[in-house]
């Protein structure tokens, strides 16, 4: 039997954490950023069967708006990780594949690292994180990237980042505990009522650790969506005007108020399909979430033809990475075939390169 492809592991290479270092930053979402080996990672991929991982780099990614001149290093930090993520997929082609790190929010930097990732490193697809300084995917200053990912018909993993305005909580647990998944979520229907799931159908988007709280809230939001489709009366008149405005004068939009202008994206970029048409289009992976709570949800949303096995190591542990397997495994829902679908299959379906 074939071994499993991992779709979410991550590398910190040693001159990234450096770099990092030297401008102060040393955690990840919370938690420190661990060390990571070749060996160590092996080891890892060999006691559990995983033939192939493909690998990312985890937030907080390469951009910092706090520092002097961070386009510059974003721009260099990108680069370099990119370059050692080629190398290692070339020492070792049958373990590894690799998703590109790219420099946003700078939207013309990251098309250029786009290009120089997939086209002359030959990397699987790329990492783009839930928000960037706080705008998240769906808001219309990525659509230029948006429009390139559709073009080359890209695999793109969602990974979560640290929510803005973290700094002002003080609930006092790290944001890879809890918030991470909210910044999934908010990221993910930001795609769907942006309008980037329609117009770009063609992007094939992983969303990490089961769409964080998407499943779960995927009736919420249908009946939010139902209730502006029946909208009857004058809010739904200046509704439908506007929205007729907005196309012929599109600046128009961004001086609305923040109601009208949720009312117009709904009803264009979400109606008549309603939101979860476009649930369905996503893929999930498994990563701190292969239990029986998430998948009777994701069940509801999607089926297994669209859950990947992903394991979140490094940052998950090694005693977690089996925890993941056996909970796909020993999930009474899914068949063999299922099983066999979830942790191998369906990620060949994606990486065609990896089944050879």
């Amino acid at each position: 039997m074939a071994g499993l492809i991992d779709i979410h592991h991550h590398i910190v290479p040693e001159p990234y954490a450096n770099a990092l270092s030297r401008k102060g930053v040393t955690k990840a979402l919370g938690v420190p950023l661990p060390k990571w080996t070749l060996e160590a990672a092996l080891d890892v991929m060999d006691k559990n069967e995983i033939n192939t991982s493909i690998i990312s780099l985890s937030a907080p990614g390469v951009y910092f708006a706090g520092l002097d001149a961070p386009l510059p290093f974003a721009c260099e930090l990108a680069r370099h990780t990119n370059d050692v993520f080629a190398e290692l997929v070339a020492a070792h082609p049958s373990r590894f594949a690799a998703l590109a790190t790219l420099p946003l929010p700078d939207v013309d930097a990251a098309l250029r690292e786009l290009a120089y990732a997939l086209d002359q490193l030959k990397l699987d697809g790329t990492v783009l994180f839930s928000n960037y300084d706080g705008y998240y995917l769906g808001d219309p200053r990525f659509d230029a990237l948006h429009a390139e990912l559709n073009r080359r018909k890209a695999v793109v993993f969602v990974h979560p980042a640290s929510p803005p305005g973290l700094d002002q909580s003080h609930l006092g647990l790290p944001e890879a505990m809890l918030d991470v998944c909210f910044d999934t979520t908010r990221t993910a229907y930001s795609l769907i009522v942006g309008g980037v799931m329609k117009r770009y159908p063609d992007i094939r988007f992983i969303l990490a650790h089961a769409g964080g709280t998407v499943p779960y809230l995927a009736g919420r939001v249908s009946m939010t969506a139902t209730l502006l489709a029946n909208a009857r009366g004058i809010g739904a008149a200046v509704g439908n005007a506007a929205g007729l405005l907005s196309r012929i004068l599109p600046g128009l939009k961004g001086s609305m108020p923040d109601l009208l202008t949720y009312y117009i994206n709904f009803k264009e970029n979400v109606l008549p399909e309603g939101p979860e048409h476009f649930l369905k289009r996503f893929y999930y992976d498994t990563a701190l979430s292969a239990s029986p709570h998430v998948f009777a949800s994701l069940l509801t949303v999607v089926d297994s033809s669209r859950i990947l096995f992903g394991s979140d190591y490094v940052f998950a542990t090694r005693e977690a990475v089996p925890l993941t397997i056996r909970g796909v495994r020993d999930h009474t829902a899914f068949t063999l075939a299922e099983i066999a679908a979830i942790t191998r299959d369906n990620a060949v379906r994606l990486f065609p390169r990896l089944g050879c």
